[in-house]
């Protein structure tokens, strides 16, 4: 049986279809009671790696959808905030209910006629990384699982302390359309005056990576205000408590 990916879904895959929307309150009773409700436009927001293993009749929920809302939309595109916006007229909130269907649901509402969209590319990748930020724990897709899991431990290791305590965030990129795959690496920094020995530790991180995992493109230490928004909003967390790795590939020092 096709996988939902391989039908053509992703995350970040826009659905216009009716779907029971409820949340739980307390009532005049004053004890928790349902509250039934309803909502016709989605995001898809289970990960591509999830969304491969999901089979396509599968009748047991596991597939999350997040609501869209078009009325208000935020004036930015909102990769740090509470909003953000999938297209011109369509963002996501933080805070909205969320809803867990199966991917029989998903499979059925399209035979049905419901139109299924897809964004930018970009876009899908800004709704990754604010996924990744409410949640605080980005993903990483599972073939550069290997290299960003030998440079989260690098950067993890006790050794360095003196130089970690001074870095607010170590940020991976990934180039995978060379082999082996090119990365750079971020320090962002509290104290700009620390930029030079941030940069040279993560230059030494980059030495201990084996060259068959990916070769060292690109790195750079500044504080927060002198990291472009384009790279936070297209890079991974190199901490390794923050890491969601996919569920084939355990990782030995506890990333959850």
């Amino acid at each position: 049986m096709a996988s939902l990916y391989g039908s053509g879904w992703r995350q970040g895959s826009i659905v216009e279809c009716e779907l029971p929307l409820d949340t739980v309150i307390v009532g005049s009773s004053g004890r928790p009671e349902r509250s039934p409700g309803t909502h016709g436009l989605w995001a898809v927001a289970t990960q591509d790696c999830d969304l491969d293993r999901a089979e396509t009749g599968d009748p047991d929920p596991g597939i999350e959808l997040r609501p869209l809302f078009t009325s208000d939309p935020p004036p930015d595109w909102g990769i740090r905030s509470a909003r953000l916006r999938l297209t011109d007229h369509e963002y996501a909130y933080a805070n909205a209910p969320r809803l867990t269907v199966s991917p029989q649901v998903l499979t059925t509402i399209l035979e049905s006629g419901a139109a299924r969209r897809d964004v930018a590319f970009a876009r899908r990748q800004a709704f990754t990384t604010w996924l990744g930020l409410r949640y605080d724990r980005p993903a990483v897709p599972g073939h550069l699982v290997p290299l960003a899991r030998r440079i989260s431990t690098e950067v993890a290791r006790n050794k360095h302390r003196t130089i970690t305590a001074r870095v607010r965030d170590v940020l991976m990129q990934f180039d995978d359309d060379d082999d082996p795959v090119r990365y750079s690496l971020f320090g962002v920094l509290d104290n700009p005056d620390d930029e030079s020995d941030v940069r040279a530790w993560l230059a030494r991180i980059s030495q201990a990576v084996p060259t068959e995992l990916g070769m060292a493109d690109r790195i750079e230490a500044a504080g927060a205000e002198g990291i472009a928004f384009s790279t936070i909003e297209s890079s991974y967390s190199a901490d390794v408590s923050l890491v969601t790795w996919r569920r084939d590939h355990p990782d030995p020092e506890g990333a959850t």
